[in-house]
């Protein structure tokens, strides 16, 4: 008799299945919020140093699941991804630097900078991935299907 602890068949009906998806994308939420609400405390406590951990694990996170989305040409349940969109998620990301920027160092004109150095990249790189997603999802959905 073997022994192991992985069996390759699936022991969990749909709903079983469904429910463990939602606690792994809340418990994946939980992970990424907590990560970056640690390193908005260091930034905002004069440790940012200190975070060099939280931001590899908070970056390696965020990596994967861009890649995997665009790969399976995927974007969001409910966000649209849009030129207008994505220009609307790029300011509030350079309004958000900004001001963690500005109250971390009080020197609000490099703050200024970074916050719209900050939308202009996140706007190019959330084109960029929104046009790799619907490349990405035509070509998945011209596939023939398995028989």
């Amino acid at each position: 008799m073997k022994f192991s602890l992985y069996s390759k068949k699936n022991v969990l009906d749909e709903m079983q299945e469904q429910t463990l998806r939602k606690i792994g994308e809340r418990g994946f939420c939980l992970m990424w919020g907590g990560l970056l609400a640690a390193m908005v405390i260091q930034l905002l406590t004069g440790n940012a140093e200190k975070a060099i951990g939280e931001w590899v694990v908070f970056m390696a996170g965020c990596v994967y699941t861009v890649a995997e989305c665009v790969r399976n040409g995927l974007w969001d349940r409910h966000l649209s991804s849009s030129m207008g969109a994505n220009a609307v998620y790029s300011l509030l990301a350079a309004v958000a630097v900004t001001v963690l920027w500005g109250l971390a160092y009080g020197y609000w004109m490099g703050a200024a900078f970074t916050g719209v150095m900050t939308g202009l990249l996140c706007f190019a790189l959330l084109q960029f991935c929104a046009h790799l997603v619907k490349k990405n999802r035509k070509k998945l959905d011209d596939e023939p299907e398995e028989k």
